[in-house]
């Protein structure tokens, strides 16, 4: 399989639950369908022709990564409702200085050199989430390798929900870091689109893991620069 990895780094992210309004949690890592628009973003794609060539060419998608901590911004607004004029909150959360690996995986050559030409002069402008949230690319590698099994994950997104126990290295942490425990959440991988309406498809279940932690049965995946990742 031959393999797309691009390091990058955000000093803000978020990447909101579809469904939330007023507060806008945010996602540990982007999530499938961000990875979709940002290579839709890289190749001048729109979202519906972005996500028909990731199922045209069979590509997969994987990241790993971290942040160094988060924080909430309030915005307070107005918003025009049956002809009044309300005011409003919104309270949106954000990641802090967030370092990761996404991995396009492809069978075809020709499909990899596409993919990273297109974020090596992207045609718009690639963000974490956020519009503000400029993403700055330090690195693009196009890689030849086979999958093998992974005994323990940590700092990614894996496709399905996993059977596993937290590693032991957890207690070696100091008492001043937060521990993030892995969590599951079904979020949207393919979208209908009607005009300008888009409407959730399909959805599958994600979890996303942060400490460490060891598999009750082994995940085919890939470690790449320190990285360990796992495609959907």
């Amino acid at each position: 399989m031959f393999l797309v990895a691009l390091e990058m780094y955000a000093e803000t992210a978020s990447f909101r639950v579809s469904e939330t309004h007023t507060f806008h949690k945010t996602l540990a890592l982007p999530p499938y369908t961000t990875c979709v628009g940002l290579l839709g973003a890289a190749l001048g794609l729109d979202m519906e022709s972005a996500q028909s060539y990731i199922e045209e060419n069979g590509i997969a998608i994987g990241v790993a990564g971290q942040d160094r901590g988060e924080f909430r911004d309030l915005w307070k607004y107005r918003k025009v409702k049956s002809k009044e004029t309300i005011s409003d909150v919104l309270i949106r959360e954000y990641r802090v200085d967030l370092t990761c690996l996404i991995v396009y995986g492809t069978q075809s050559k020709e499909s990899a050199d596409v993919i990273a030409n297109g974020f090596h002069d992207p045609v718009y402008a690639l963000t974490a989430g956020h519009s503000d949230s400029l993403i700055h690319l330090r690195n693009i590698e196009v890689l030849e390798a086979d999958p093998s099994p992974l005994e323990s994950l940590e700092n990614c997104l894996v496709p399905g929900e996993l059977q596993y126990q937290p590693n032991e290295s957890i207690l070696d942490l100091p008492i001043t870091q937060k521990i993030r425990p892995a969590s599951t959440a079904h979020l949207p991988v393919s979208f209908s689109f009607d005009e300008d309406k888009r409407t959730v498809q399909t959805r599958e279940p994600f979890t996303f893991v942060g400490n460490q932690i060891s598999l009750s049965e082994p995940v085919d995946g890939f470690v790449i620069n320190d990285y360990k990742v796992v495609l959907r």
